[in-house]
């Protein structure tokens, strides 16, 4: 059950993170988000809110360094999780009443720089779970 649960977090956060990192591309240019392109932004934040500290708690005994996981597996869990935390954090800061103008525009910077920070540390993080299940699968079947 826990292992199906770890899947669904983790292909939600995959999912949302590459929507989100879609929608944000136009900020590459120095575009602002607006419109549809906004709504649907928010409406993928609202997936990885929720699936990625679900996740970092189903994980968190594969990513101490047991056997069963891989370096691979163990450094996108990290940076998975502490970049999605930062990119999280720097929003919520965002909607304090204590941050003048200034501070905003520093956060959503450091938003967008954590963000597309994510998309890499995702694909670790898929890579190194799909390395753990082909070495699991590899060792089940080996006679001995």
């Amino acid at each position: 059950m826990i292992k199906l649960a770890i899947r669904i977090c983790l292909l939600v956060t995959v999912v949302c993170t590459a929507v989100l990192a879609v929608t944000a591309l136009p900020s590459l240019t120095g575009g602002h988000l607006s419109g549809k392109a906004l709504i649907v932004h928010m409406m993928a934040s609202g997936g990885v809110v929720t699936a990625l500290p679900i996740l970092g708690i189903l994980m968190i005994g594969q990513a101490i360094g047991t056997q069963q996981s891989n370096t691979l597996l163990q450094l996108g869990f990290w940076l998975t999780l502490v970049t999605g935390l930062l990119s999280i954090a720097s929003v919520f800061m965002c909607m304090l009443p204590m941050a003048s103008t200034l501070t905003m525009h520093t956060l959503v910077e450091i938003h967008g720089y954590t963000g597309f920070a994510m998309v890499p540390a995702v694909t670790l993080l898929t890579l190194g779970m799909i390395r753990c299940r082909r070495m699991h699968s590899i060792r089940s079947t080996t006679p001995g």
